[in-house]
């Protein structure tokens, strides 16, 4: 019995790598991997479900071969650590795979972090082991300093637009340190704790990993350098509006449409944030603070600006849309919930617009 742990690849799902389990049987002519990690886009409402967090992957069993070619077509780096189990537990091991993969088995509810398919061979090693035994780790953990957005940040570092993007959605849990077995959902995260591992069975000591190999190596990939971060297109959403500000100050008139874009994207956010909260089943996103000000009120105030706007009323009730960052950004160091650069960027760009509306007339007024 071994583990395989394979390096990233460059699509979204494969951008924290995979493990999956070896089973070897010389005398029988047996080599297979036992994958948790099979899924299908053609499933019915596969989006739909995954959002709610409602999403089934599949345990597959496939010849080895055929699984090392993927990898290898791939680029992906595959390391093999053989398991230093007994024949009991070797055997129980397998029972168990084996018994799992049968049709009317092999479903089961993924879970981002807590029940992937590197957590799902994690506890099938454990589950192995008896009563009898243990697995002792090294003191030092990965968990023990790292938050799980910590170590996504890791795994997402050359993707900085899809970082964003999970960063918006995982909430404040996402924040609380992992703790080792929480760390593990990440395979090389798990590959390093397992080499260092030694199991217990009363008095008697040995290493979890009798030997490790590296099967495949990484191949090199050429690093793409995109200049257009988020953090930069914040940067030139707030250049774009301020422009726009100063466009408005010497012709004295409305650009509505800029503002009609603007509340209504923080408005649909907050929609979306909001949905995520309540309805999602996903780990980690059920308390976001980012709702302090993306959140769906725009939406409803962006009425009462056209409206007003029109009849040349006051602009007074923007203070309702210029407070909601003001106070995200007040208390962002407080919340315990960590948040990209980007957000404080845009949040800056929505008080200087709703306080423009406010003294607009007084502002174009001015020589």
């Amino acid at each position: 019995m071994s583990i395989l742990t394979c390096s990233p690849g460059e699509q979204v799902y494969e951008l924290f790598g995979h493990t999956a389990l070896r089973v070897v049987d010389e005398k029988r002519g047996v080599d297979a991997v036992f994958n948790y990690g099979l899924f299908s886009f053609d499933e019915p409402n596969f989006i739909w479900r995954f959002v709610l967090g409602e999403t089934d992957y599949l345990l597959g069993a496939t010849e080895y071969r055929y699984f090392i070619a993927e990898y290898s077509e791939r680029g992906s780096g595959v390391t093999e650590q053989v398991l230093n189990l007994d024949s009991a537990q070797t055997s129980a091991l397998i029972r168990s795979l084996t018994l799992n993969a049968m049709p009317q088995n092999r479903k089961y509810r993924y879970n981002f972090l807590f029940n992937n398919c590197t957590t799902k061979a994690r506890d099938k090693i454990l589950e192995a082991l008896g009563a009898g035994t243990r697995i002792e780790y090294a003191a030092a953990s990965a968990g023990d300093s790292l938050s799980f957005r910590d170590i996504v940040h890791i795994y997402t570092t050359g993707c900085p637009w899809y970082q964003f993007g999970m960063d918006i959605l995982l909430g404040a849990p996402a924040d609380e340190l992992a703790a080792r077995s929480g760390a593990q959902f990440a395979p090389f995260v798990l590959m390093r704790e397992l080499s260092d591992a030694t199991l217990i069975t009363g008095a008697a000591t040995r290493p979890l990993v009798a030997s490790q190999r590296q099967l495949i190596d990484a191949q090199p990939r050429t690093a793409v350098r995109n200049n257009f971060t988020p953090f930069n297109a914040a940067l030139l959403l707030l250049l774009f509006t301020l422009v726009v500000m100063l466009c408005e100050r010497r012709s004295k008139r409305s650009f509505l449409l800029w503002d009609v874009l603007l509340m209504a994207l923080q408005g649909l956010s907050g929609c979306v944030l909001l949905f995520m909260v309540l309805f999602s089943q996903h780990p980690a996103v059920g308390c976001n603070w980012l709702l302090l000000w993306l959140n769906p009120l725009p939406l409803i105030l962006l009425p009462i600006l056209l409206w007003r706007v029109r009849r040349e009323y006051s602009m007074n009730f923007m203070w309702i849309q210029a407070a909601m960052p003001a106070l995200f950004i007040l208390a962002a160091p407080f919340i315990g919930q960590s948040f990209p650069a980007p957000l404080f960027i845009c949040a800056v760009v929505i008080i200087i617009r709703s306080l423009f509306y406010i003294y607009k007339k007084n502002i174009c007024a001015l020589d």
